[in-house]
Formats: structure tokens, sequence, C-alpha cells
């Protein structure tokens, strides 16, 4: 297990220093901390983009603190990682033993979710940390609630108060924290009711024992908490994330909700995504490539209905709540495995209990029970070597991702020193493609990458430094997919020609391929983005240079 765990830790801290290019999702996201304030994140996100407002707010803290670039970006996701790995060894130390524990350790260290989402600007991997805390502090309670001495059971009452404390900052931190901390208020209240009930007792009077105790307290005060950061979750969002992006995001993972108005398709529905990117521990994905996952997640069901159906309950109800959202179109269910993050513990547990039964089962019939559990563990060993050769052969999620960077690295580096350089839309505020900054774009990978790579400070053009040896480049990025106003790009350019000479033109192509690049041609390219760059100089005629603006120029984005 042991081995495992330092597997665990090189993955994430590999692919993390292996310093990623952002792709696309990422920006998406982070061009929201460019220049917004704490409170500007409550408002709508570009790019139809929705995080929890304290993960967004971490985010940006981490900005300003370590300044704008990759390693700051994603440094909350990669400390969540590294915290929910030592978190889940402890919790499956607790529940599991023998070879279920090391293989549910071996399954969670090694799974590509986990390891990839250690690495990127997003929230899922801090899904999954919230997950762990409240199911870890729920069974720290459950077990000391349990035992036989009355003195480990006194303090037991402590785990459910730091759960109290705890689920506000859980709620504000993941969107299915909720599902979490649901499932711990059902489960402790069946454990309280079961410990205390009595045949003697009215149904009443057995209710008002139950909350007249310690734990029944601390339980209606943990509803009472949990209720309220939902609806001061639900309050800030109201006017903001959901009321911009409920409608566009249950169009956009409309195959991701149950189709309960069409109940002859549910079971393939149902059979199809469990056996798909949901499960995709620890690889797997479309096409029933998570059917082993599955297999060996309900064998680990079935045996943990046979030892213990409190638990079962436990570690099921997370998933009937996410599926119930579902149901409701509030929160995807499969699609992606980065929906079902929050309960990555509760899928590696019982996975991996379910493959320790299965190939101790098979190893008994092939005689090879003693080498069983040798070559499970080499099988995740090698998922983990694979995952990490992959990386270093090909360090970025997808080619056309490096070399957006790389431009960026070369142009806004170099621009400097050749002259004063500004990008018109981001730096200028000139805005002549609005749809390109709200919508899905890569566009947004542009400003990114400017962000980062930038030396200048923003609208730090300096009008008296423009000379015929340092002229000044303006930067258009120009995606044909939205429409550009061309009558307010001639206006700016008459206007730019009145203090300036142009004297040349470029355009540069950004030609954006599958993930999977097999050819280098254009006619293989999924879209053609463009980036023109025009250069002035001072007309001979003036001796002093103003930049010219627009009088209400909008907020550099």
């Amino acid at each position: 297990m042991g081995v495992f765990l330092v597997v665990g830790l090189l993955m994430r801290c590999s692919r993390y220093l292996m310093h990623f290019p952002m792709w696309e999702d990422e920006c998406f996201l982070s061009v929201n901390f460019i220049d917004r304030s704490y409170g500007e994140l409550l408002a709508p996100l570009q790019y139809h983009q929705v995080a929890p407002v304290l993960f967004l707010w971490i985010e940006l803290t981490a900005v300003k603190l370590f300044g704008y670039h990759e390693f700051a970006l994603r440094f909350f996701a990669f400390a969540s990682s590294l915290a929910g790995l030592f978190l889940f060894v402890h919790l499956a130390r607790r529940l599991l033993s023998g070879s279920a524990l090391v293989l549910a350790v071996g399954l969670f260290a090694v799974s590509y979710p986990n390891m990839r989402y250690a690495a990127e600007a997003k929230q899922y991997a801090s899904d999954m940390l919230v997950g762990l805390i409240f199911l870890t502090m729920c069974v720290e309670w459950w077990l000391r609630y349990r035992a036989e001495s009355p003195e480990v059971r006194r303090r037991a009452g402590h785990w459910l108060l730091i759960l109290v404390l705890f689920t506000p900052i859980g709620v504000a931190l993941s969107y299915p924290a909720v599902f979490s901390a649901g499932a711990v208020s059902l489960f402790v209240a069946w454990t309280l009711w079961q410990q205390s009930r009595t045949a003697e007792a009215t149904l009443p009077a057995h209710l008002r024992s139950l909350l007249a105790s310690r734990e029944g307290r601390t339980w209606v005060s943990f509803n009472l908490i949990l209720l309220g950061s939902f609806a001061g979750v639900l309050f800030i969002t109201a006017k903001g994330q959901t009321s911009a992006e409920l409608g566009f995001m249950s169009q956009y993972w409309q195959d991701a909700f149950p189709p309960i108005r069409d109940l002859a398709t549910l079971p393939g529905w149902f059979l199809e995504t469990h056996c798909g990117p949901l499960l995709a521990f620890p690889l797997g994905g479309n096409n029933y490539a998570s059917s082993f996952t599955t297999i060996c997640f309900a064998i680990g069901i079935v045996a943990l209905i046979r030892n213990n159906r409190a638990l079962c309950w436990l570690l099921l109800t997370p998933v009937i709540l996410h599926l119930i959202a579902a149901g409701l179109q509030r929160y995807p269910y499969g699609g992606h495995f980065k929906f079902s993050m929050h309960m990555a513990g509760i899928i590696c547990l019982l996975s991996g209990w379910g493959s320790a039964i299965l190939i101790e089962t098979l190893g008994r019939l092939s005689r090879t029970q003693r080498y069983s559990l040798a070559i499970a563990s080499a099988y995740l060993l090698a998922v983990a070597s694979g995952i990490v050769i992959r990386d270093i052969r090909s360090p970025y999620k997808t080619e056309s991702d490096m070399r957006a960077r790389a431009f960026a690295q070369w142009f806004w580096f170099s621009g400097s020193f050749a002259g004063e350089t500004a990008c018109v839309e981001n730096d200028l505020g000139i805005i002549f493609s609005p749809d390109a900054h709200r919508e899905l774009s890569w566009q947004a990978m542009y400003q990114v990458n400017k962000a980062i790579y930038d030396p200048s400070q923003p609208n730090a053009v300096n009008s008296n430094e423009i000379t015929r040896r340092r002229p000044l480049r303006c930067v258009i990025y120009r995606d044909p997919k939205f429409d550009f106003d061309e009558q307010k790009f001639d206006s700016w350019l008459t206007s730019m020609q009145s203090d300036y000479e142009l004297v040349s033109t470029d355009r540069f192509p950004f030609p954006r391929f599958e993930k999977y690049e097999t050819r280098n041609d254009p006619q293989f390219a999924r879209k053609i983005d463009y980036v023109e760059i025009y250069q002035f100089t001072p007309r001979s005629d003036r001796n002093r240079y103003q930049l010219a603006e627009e009088p209400d120029r909008p907020k550099r984005r």
C-alpha cells in the first residue's frame, strides 16, 4: 500500500510540474481571473462558466499572491489532490483490510481522473476533496458512536461538531457537496434512530428523547447549517451564474440527464452511463470502456450489503442524490468523469473491494490465488507508468494548445523589445467581436496566454516611446465563427491613421485540430482563427502622438 501512496504522490507532482499549456476548458474559467475583483466574480462568468464562489475566490487569491501563471492557477487543485490522496488512505484503512485495502488505495492513487485534475485550473479536485472530508468525518463519528466503550462514544460528538463547522465551507467550495452532506444527514439520523429506539417508547416520545440528546441537537444544528448554506449559495448565484447559465448548461449536458420522459430507454441509458465515463477509474470512457470497473463496483456493493447495510447506504446515498438532481436537470450524471469526482472515494472504495473479491475468486478457480494480488497490483502500476510515459512524450492536452502557448511565449515577450505592443480588444478595450468574449471560443486561450506571457502591464502603451525604430503594433484576434464589427474596425483604423502611419499588416493563422491530430493538413483543421497585427509609426509632420481610444471605453476583459 505504501508503494501506491508514493506512486500516487509522484504522479500528481509530475503532472503539476510538467507545466502543461492551458487547455480550452481551463482558459474558459481562468480568463475570469485576469482583471475581476472578488465581488465581480459573483456576476455571470465569461464563456458560460459555472463554479462555486469560494473556489473562485481561492483561485483569485492564488493569482494575487503568486502572479497570473499556470502554477498559481493550478495550485489549489494540486493541493486538494495531495490532501485527498492522504485522506483516502486514512479512510480506506478505517473501512477495509487485506487485499481490498491495497487495491482500493492503488486504484485511487493511479486513476487517471484523480491525477489529471491535480493539475487543472478547475474545481473538480476540490469536489473530490470535499466529498472525502464529509465521508471521512461521518465514518469517524459512526465508528466511535457504535463503540462499546463509553469514553470512545463520548468523543464521537466531536466529529459531529466538526461536521457542523465544515458544512458552510464545503457547500461554498463545491456544488456537489450537497449530495455528500445530504447523505451524512440521512445516515446520522438513521443511526441515531436505530441506536436509541426502544419497543416501549411511543413514536412522539422517542422523537422527543432523540432530539433532547446531545447528538440529536447537533444533528439538528447540522441540518440548519446545511440548509442555510445551501440557501445562501442559491441566493448568491441566483442573479449570477444560475440565471445566466442554467438554460445553456441544461441543453449542453442533455445527454447526461436520465431520459425520464422515455422510460423505455432508461435501462439502456443507465447501463451505458455507468459503463462509460462515470466510472472511468483507473481508466475508461465511452463505448462501455469502464465495464470492468462497473462490474467490480457492483460486486463491492453486494459485499457491503452483506456485511454492513448501514455503511452501504452512507456510500450510495450521494450517488442516489446525484441521480435525483440529474433527473431534475440540475446537475449532470455521467457524460464525463469530472462530474463524478465528488464520489471518487466511494467509487474506489467499492471497486477496490469488489476487485479484491473478484481476483481472489478467479485465483481459486485458476489455482493462482497466491499471485492474484500481485497481478492486480502490477496492472495498476502499469497503468501509472503508462500515464506518466504518455505525459512525458506529449506534455500537453492537444498540440493546438502547445502551439497557442508557444506563440504567446514568443510574440508577447519579444514584442516588448521591438516596440510598443497592445491587444486592441484586451488592452485598449475596443471590442469588435463581443460574442467571442462570451460564447465558447479559443479567444479565451489567446487572452489567458497573453495575460501569462505578456511582461507589460495592461494599458501600458506609452505613446511617447513610439518611433520609426520602435513602432506600435496593434493585435486583433479573429474568430470567424462570430460576427466581427467591420464598421467599428474601420472607424478605429481611420482614427489611428489620423495620428499614425500604417506601415505593415500581418496575419497569422491559428488552426485548431481534433484532439488527436493525425495529419497536419489545412483540410483536416477543425477551424482556423487568425491573429492580425497592424504596425504603426509616427507621421513625420507630428512631434507628439497620443494613442487613440474611444471616449467610453469598456473595461479591459
